[in-house]
């Protein structure tokens, strides 16, 4: 049976961990471990000025590590500490809200710690599940599991589908973000990156910022994106790729910059 490090960004006791815990435990053996608390926005930040305690607990008839860390770290303990042999995959999630666009995907500790497993030669997936505009859901109570059933089945499909996938160059990361209301024979749409500013998230009391809030703007929607294709219901499947310089770029440079560069 292949094998899996289960992670998020929400902390272990935040309800889109556990429906997908036990979709992939279906298939795979499953070792979770995910931060104590809250560490959304923390990219793919790493705790190396600072031990990282962890401990093993159980928690509504679920085992997990629970780490004193982020979401990068608890992949970083879990290849080289924790678990007894490297997994075939890193999954991550499923996050409470978006996280669509290069704004969002930069900061997102869930899609950071797919990347950390990523540069580290694991195939990996981070999933995301689009909050509803319509009702107010407790993330961090299993009253809330009920959501994100639908969902982790979306994302158990896909471990199941490119399980056998040789992946080329340029999809390190695959994305995926699930409408609220998506059933599990939803349409998807393989996408990438919206490109749009998050504006300003923070607000100002005298002389301290504190975060206000971070909206999805269904505005200046391209086709062939993320952003177009949640809002047209359908499920944005996005590889993300970890080069970070472009063929384009590194050549651009090399033909006007070099040559300037001696004269």
């Amino acid at each position: 049976m292949k094998s899996i490090l289960l992670t998020n960004d929400d902390g272990y006791s935040c309800a889109g961990f556990y429906p997908l815990l036990d979709e992939l435990k279906k298939l795979y053996d499953v070792t979770a471990i995910a931060p104590d608390s809250q560490k959304s926005a923390s990219a793919k930040s790493l705790s190396i000025h600072s031990p990282i305690p962890f401990k093993k607990l159980t928690h509504e008839g679920h085992d997990v590590f629970a780490i004193d860390g982020s979401p990068a770290d608890c992949v970083q303990v879990g290849l080289y500490g924790l678990m007894e042999k490297r997994p075939d995959f890193v999954v991550s999630g499923i996050n409470a809200g978006a996280n669509i666009g290069n704004a969002m995907i930069l900061s997102s500790g869930t899609i950071g710690a797919a990347m950390e497993g990523a540069i580290d030669g694991v195939v990996s997936i981070a999933a995301s599940m689009i909050e509803p505009t319509d009702k107010t859901i407790d993330y961090f109570n299993p009253s809330g599991y009920k959501y994100f059933e639908n969902a982790a089945k979306i994302v158990a499909r896909l471990v199941k589908l490119i399980e056998n996938m040789d992946l080329p160059k340029g999809i390190d990361v695959i994305s995926i973000n699930i409408p609220f209301d998506a059933k599990e024979d939803a349409d998807i749409a393989i996408t990438r990156p919206s490109l749009h500013s998050t504006g300003g998230i923070y607000k100002r009391s005298g002389d301290t910022f504190s975060y206000d809030k971070w909206d999805v703007s269904f505005e200046n929607m391209m086709d062939g994106t993320d952003l177009k294709a949640i809002h047209e219901g359908k499920v944005a499947i996005t590889p993300i790729d970890l080069r970070l310089a472009t063929p384009e770029s590194v050549s651009f440079l090399e033909n006007e910059l070099k040559p300037l560069w001696r004269q």
